[in-house]
């Protein structure tokens, strides 16, 4: 018997040795700490970031959409006939009449039923028709129209004029901020295209009676004169096309500009053309030696009318005018023109040349008496 009890001993101490060592092993397999980050190194955050996380969440435009289409309006302008219509049979006539029609957009802000748009699309048009979202037409009249500034106030029925769009604060805009235009492309369809502003330039600028606001938001033939709108469906500008467009910017004039211009447009009457009260002649070669002047550029000022905008100013008789707003002026013909776009009621630069030392002035052009 005691050699029985001594073999079954190293099988029970085998035993309790194997137990432990399992215990041991399977503690450790559980309670493995993890590793701590090296020096340097972030640690890992809970749940992984995903790719959505990290982009930044784009505005829907889908309310926006909703809300405004409704003001926004498709305008069709017949033009007369380039053609007497005795030369062509009445079926010529109707087909012809169809080619020469223009097409564009607008839309209506206020409530008595003027609509907005560019003057180059009713222009010398002796038909206006207006259609409305809901396909609906409507015969237009217009009111006034600025070549100038390319704006033309027109108006439709009371009755039938949708709600009108409010007009927002241009000078608000910032290069980064969202936008949308809305218009009728090659007067097809009701469209809206979305973009960011890319840059603002102001009248003076621009050389112009108006500045520009542009955008990557597309506007494309027929949406000229269309509304371009903030994320709250303000209108901060009208879209315009040039006579030639250059790479998809979208060109709008910035609706603070001609927010009075539209009050007096829908009235009736015509914005008086820039006047500066001054006569002025070439400068010789004659005249540019006696004044000890380098060349023959400028426009020299012959008289110069009393309590006229040149007269406020302080020019006199024997000035030569060499910029105006910022443009050089070779000649009298460069005067007038350059004047010719100078913002009313808004005070410019003016450089003259007075006894041969160069001035700067400022004068603020106003309708012409």
């Amino acid at each position: 018997m005691g050699r029985s009890n001594q073999r079954r001993l190293p099988s029970a101490l085998c035993s309790t040795w194997l137990s432990f060592c399992f215990v041991v092993l399977l503690t450790g397999c559980c309670q493995r700490p993890m590793p701590k980050p090296r020096d340097g190194e972030a640690k890992k955050p809970d749940r992984p970031v995903t790719q959505i996380d990290q982009q930044p969440r784009l505005p829907s435009f889908i309310s926006l959409f909703k809300e405004a289409s409704p003001a926004v309006v498709n305008i069709s302008a017949a033009h007369p006939l380039p053609i007497p219509k005795e030369l062509l049979p009445k079926k010529d006539r109707e087909i012809l009449k169809a080619l020469v029609r223009s097409l564009g957009s607008g839309f209506v802000f206020d409530d008595q039923g003027h609509v907005a748009t560019c003057s180059s699309v009713v222009q010398d048009a002796d038909e206006i028709e207006v259609i409305l979202i809901s396909g609906r037409r409507l015969k237009a009249t217009l009111v006034g129209s600025d070549e100038i500034s390319d704006i033309a106030v027109l108006s439709i029925p009371v009755q039938g004029a949708p709600r009108p769009l409010a007009l927002g604060d241009s000078s608000s805009l910032k290069a980064g901020d969202w936008v949308a235009s809305f218009g009728y492309p090659f007067g097809l369809s009701h469209t809206i295209t979305a973009g960011i502003v890319s840059a603002i330039r102001s009248s003076d600028v621009m050389q112009a009676s108006h500045g520009l606001i542009l955008s990557d938001a597309s506007i494309n033939p027929g949406c000229n004169g269309g509304p371009l709108v903030n994320t709250r469906g303000e209108v901060v500008g009208i879209n315009m096309i040039p006579g030639q467009t250059q790479g998809g910017m979208g060109l709008a004039i910035p609706i603070d500009d001609v927010k009075s211009l539209l009050e007096l447009l829908k009235t009736g009457k015509s914005p008086g053309h820039p006047w500066l009260g001054v006569s002025v002649q070439y400068v010789d070669e004659r005249l540019a030696e006696s004044f000890g002047l380098p060349n023959t550029e400028g426009a020299l000022v012959s008289m110069v009318v009393s309590n006229s905008p040149a007269d406020k100013a302080g020019l006199k008789r024997g000035d030569i005018i060499i910029t105006l707003s910022g443009r050089s002026i070779e000649d009298p013909l460069a005067l007038i023109e350059t004047a010719r776009k100078a913002p009313i009621g808004r005070q410019i630069k003016i450089q003259i040349i007075r006894k041969g030392k160069p001035k700067n002035l400022k004068i603020t052009p106003c309708p012409a008496p």
